[in-house]
């Protein structure tokens, strides 16, 4: 009864305490982590891109082919699925993608948690122009990805928009 009332409180306590470093560090992070993001989204694409067109197991095609697996700009590629330098470039590509997604979405965790810091950085034009970097990332790390993709890139061009005629 009393040691596992004491050990529940120690562990709620923990947890507590992890929770509220998490809100902080949350709370704190600069809008300019936006920056951050899509260069990381960019260098997947610009990694893939020439692996793309450099290796020999893969073959231009047109954009609108159903061969095309990867309809990013510039153009559009079909590869050999089985070649290693193809498999650790697209790979790469993956995980730019997934940590500038995590990143953008940190963003958005802050407009959770720390919904008066963000109205008050959002109040300057110089602390609010950061947020529109937020916006581009989401659209590369979302474009062609399904409709959880098209609803995730759709709102982000709608909230860069609406920054843009604030």
């Amino acid at each position: 009864g009393r040691f596992m009332e004491e050990r529940f409180t120690s562990y709620l306590r923990k947890t507590f305490h992890i929770l509220d470093l998490l809100e902080t560090f949350v709370s704190n992070l600069p809008q300019t982590i936006g920056a951050i993001a899509l260069a990381i989204a960019t260098l997947g694409v610009v990694w893939f891109k020439f692996a793309e067109e450099n290796l020999d197991s893969c073959a231009p095609v047109h954009f609108h082919s159903s061969q095309c697996t990867f309809p990013e700009f510039p153009g559009c590629f079909y590869c050999d699925n089985s070649a290693t330098m193809y498999r650790v470039a697209v790979n790469f590509h993956f995980c730019c993608s997934i940590i500038a997604g995590i990143v953008a979405m940190s963003f958005v965790l802050k407009v959770i948690l720390a919904a008066r810091v963000v109205i008050d950085e959002m109040s300057s034009p110089t602390t609010a122009s950061p947020a529109g970097l937020i916006c581009m990332t989401t659209v590369c790390v979302f474009a062609g990805r399904g409709l959880v993709g098209k609803v995730l890139v759709s709102a982000a061009s709608s909230l860069h928009l609406c920054l843009a005629i604030w």
